[in-house]
């Protein structure tokens, strides 16, 4: 092989090129900023123009939420299919709702003698807050101490709760 091939092949290095003038950094990452910024203003405008539009549905009052729970509750026919103590907790937790929309007291989480206590210190109309106890210690009876009550106190209790609402609903209306 031939040494002067070899050497003749090979070129020697080139010396770096400088570029004159350089890419406009700052004004592009401006440029992408302000571009981010407007799509994120578009978007929060658009919703917020959105939410204004919607009508602002009033809160159902508590005693027509708890009338309709009261029918929902016949019409899931619990006591035909033998489950009283189901039926006794559903109706237990339909008027102790309806106390807390009603007098803004947690009725949900207390026991039956500490709501009393609690109706007793706002003042509540004694007749009324003697009738919720006596209804909710029925209750009481039917769920924790499996008592089998009768088909007429099963319809009486039924009653008493429809009674409670419809009663403290005509006081409290304005």
């Amino acid at each position: 092989m031939d040494n002067s091939l070899l050497t003749n092949d090979i070129r020697p290095l080139k010396l770096p090129v400088e570029i004159k003038g350089i890419f406009p950094v700052i004004p592009f990452i401006i440029l992408v900023l302000l571009l981010i910024g407007a799509i994120v203003a578009f978007i929060y405008f658009r919703k917020r123009r959105r939410a204004k539009e919607a009508p602002v549905a009033l809160p159902r009052p508590p005693e027509e939420i708890a009338m309709e729970e009261l029918r929902m509750l016949l019409e899931a026919k619990l006591i035909e299919k033998g489950m009283i103590k189901e039926y006794y907790i559903r109706i237990s937790d339909i008027v102790r709702k309806y106390i807390e929309g009603r007098y803004k007291i947690f009725a949900l989480d207390k026991t039956t003698w500490e709501l009393y206590q609690e109706m007793r210190l706002k003042k509540l109309e004694r007749a009324h807050v003697d009738k919720i106890r006596d209804f909710l210690e029925d209750c009481d009876l039917v769920k924790f101490a499996k008592y089998i009550p009768t088909h007429k106190e099963i319809e009486l209790s039924y009653t008493s709760a429809k009674e409670i609402i419809e009663k403290t609903t005509f006081l409290c209306k304005p």
